[in-house]
This record gives C-alpha cells, sequence and structure tokens, in this order.
C-alpha cells in the first residue's frame, strides 16, 4: 500500500472483506497469537497538526521499528463510545474489550507480514484516539505512548490553510459571513457526525459567540491537550511514556526522534539518523489532501492568526475552565531537544 494513511489504502486496495462473529473472534485470534509473542507496539497520540505524519515516517526508517499511519480500528471505538455518551454497560464493556484485544492481535499479525524482521509496531492514531487512549492501554497495557503536539496558534494556522486551501480572503469572507456557522460546520457534522463531540462538548457550553471553523479549530486542540493532561495526572506510568512539541521535532529533528525512541526504551544505532535526516528535507504530507498549500520551497507563509484570533483563543480557554490555561501550553516531563 503506498498511500499515506492506512485506513485510506485499505479502502483503495482491498479486494475482499473477511467477516468473523464475535463468538469466533478469540479463537482466530488465538490461532495467530504465537506468530507475534515477540511483537512490541507503540501508541503515537497527537493533537493533529504537528507533524505526526513526519515522525511516523522517521520511524519508519529504522530496522527495528514499522510505523503504522492512522488505521481505522481504533477510530471506530471511539465513535461507538462517543454515540453512547462514553457510558457502556458492563457487558458491552466486556464485549469492546475482547473485539479490541483480537483485533489488535490480527492487525499486528498482518502488519508483520510485510517485514518479519522489524518487531516494533508504531501505530499513529487520529487525533480522536486519546479521548480513548485509556481503553487502548487497558488492553494492550504493554504498549508504549507517545504524545506529539503544538501550540494553538500553529495548530491553528496548520488546520485552515488546508481548510481554507491556503486562501486567506477565503478564510476571512467565510468566517466574516458566517457561511462556515451556516454551511459548513453542519455540512462535516453530516459526514463525520462524531465530530459533534468537538463542536458541542458541554465542558464548553458557557462559550457565547458562534460555532464556526475558528471555534471548532480550538475545541479540537483544547479538548486533545486537556485529555492529555488528565491522562497523565490518572496514570503518569502509562502516560506517557514520551511527550514531545512539534516545534522540537522539525528543530532537533533525528536527534529528537532517536531520543524518543531510547527514552521509550528501543536501543537504535546512530548511523539510522543519516537515513532519518532525508525525511526531513520533504513535506511528509506531500501528496494528500492534508498536505499544507502555504509551504513552498522549504518557506511557509504568514501567520493567519491575529488580535481576533487571540481574543476568541482566550475566551474559548477561559469559557472551558479546564488545566490547560494558555494558547502555548506545555505538558510535565515534555522532551526538550
Amino acid at each position: 500500500m503506498t498511500l499515506h494513511f492506512w485506513a485510506t489504502a485499505q479502502r483503495v486496495n482491498a479486494e475482499e472483506l473477511l467477516l468473523i462473529p464475535f463468538d469466533l473472534l478469540p479463537s482466530v485470534a488465538d490461532a495467530v497469537r504465537d506468530d507475534i509473542a515477540e511483537v512490541k507496539n507503540i501508541f503515537l497520540h497527537s493533537t493533529g497538526r504537528c507533524g505526526s505524519t513526519l515522525m511516523c515516517k522517521a520511524i519508519e526508517t529504522t530496522k527495528e521499528v514499522q510505523a503504522v499511519s492512522e488505521p481505522d480500528m481504533y477510530t471506530s471505538l471511539f465513535e461507538f463510545y462517543q454515540a453512547r455518551g462514553f457510558h457502556l454497560t458492563s457487558a458491552e464493556e466486556d464485549d469492546v474489550m475482547m473485539v479490541l484485544r483480537c483485533a489488535h492481535v490480527l492487525l499486528n499479525h498482518y502488519i508483520l507480514q510485510s517485514d518479519p524482521s522489524r518487531l516494533v509496531i508504531c501505530y499513529k492514531l487520529r487525533g480522536f484516539a486519546i479521548f480513548i487512549a485509556d481503553l487502548l492501554q487497558k488492553a494492550v497495557p504493554e504498549a508504549k505512548t507517545i504524545f506529539l503536539y503544538r501550540d494553538l496558534q500553529g495548530y491553528y494556522d496548520s488546520w485552515l490553510s488546508v481548510g481554507f486551501k491556503d486562501s486567506y480572503w477565503k478564510y476571512f469572507l467565510k468566517t466574516a459571513l458566517r457561511l462556515d456557522v451556516f454551511f459548513d460546520i453542519p455540512a462535516m457534522l453530516r459526514m463525520e457526525p462524531c465530530l459533534a463531540f468537538l463542536t458541542d462538548n458541554k465542558r464548553l457550553a458557557t462559550y457565547p459567540l458562534l460555532r464556526g471553523e475558528p471555534f471548532f479549530t480550538v475545541s479540537s486542540w483544547l479538548l486533545r491537550m486537556q485529555k492529555a493532561y488528565d491522562l497523565i495526572q490518572d496514570d503518569p506510568t502509562k502516560f506517557f511514556h514520551a511527550c514531545l512539541r512539534y516545534n522540537e521535532l522539525v528543530m532537533h529533528k533525528e536527534h529528537i526522534v532517536l531520543k524518543v525512541l531510547k527514552q521509550l526504551g528501543f536501543d537504535i544505532a546512530p548511523e539510522v539518523g543519516l537515513k532519518m535526516k532525508e525525511v526531513f528535507g520533504r513535506d511528509s504530507q506531500e501528496g494528500t489532501f492534508l498536505k499544507s498549500a502555504r509551504r513552498t520551497k522549504g518557506v511557509s507563509g504568514g501567520s493567519w492568526v491575529g488580535v481576533w484570533e487571540r481574543n476568541m483563543f482566550s475566551n474559548v480557554i477561559e469559557s472551558f475552565q479546564g488545566d490547560v490555561g494558555s494558547s502555548e501550553f506545555i505538558l510535565k516531563n515534555t522532551i526538550m531537544g
């Protein structure tokens, strides 16, 4: 599969669909469990728009680690929980954990077939997976965890550049005329109903202004950062084995990636740094719809964040009344270069 995102590649390349009844799933997983006994896993969580694809590609250059970008299984689990208000009966939770554990075994087995010599598999997850990270860790307790993030201004610029196709005037007119409020956000919710978790979250119920794409983008960042903070507070032994900011990643490149892997317990030969360095010389999103059009010849366009946006950042954060108190919030134990 040559496409960057595994879920997309599955849809494009799939030739046959195999359906396994839930009651047979454990026996199917048991049949291949011994084959993956030596496999180790990394869950790469992120806010999104923070270099997670770049990190994935850098890790992939090693002889020890395979990286898989955005398998759909984990996102589907979030959608299941979100549709039920994050409250399951004990029977439903038992079923979910069984399916998750078995499906994870089967996914490990499938990925291992592509390169049996690389026994560490890193799953780069979509941003939604952070909200069920504790469930993933319960299912795969031995997995190592990474959280990659960036400041709100950089996140905001990066997302809206993609959403408005690098046109500041399109951004300005759509938000000024509230076209995003009345058309774009409803269209997004129809296409992906789970996004309502970000637009209508009860922790932001007191925010008084219209909820267009600027609000949606800030809410997306804030809720993920708060969840990461909560996970660290609740279980610092599991969350996170490494925290890294986008700025550190792009500044220290292969050196910081090797440092992260070492902190996870994987000693990678230093000479791989030369091969890893090549990854940082090109756009990791090239060829995908998430490529930032503002990056030309290695130079990014200026920020779209002005006085109005900064005030909006502050108002949303204040309405949220959480632990993430600023747009430049830094999580505890973040790795520095």
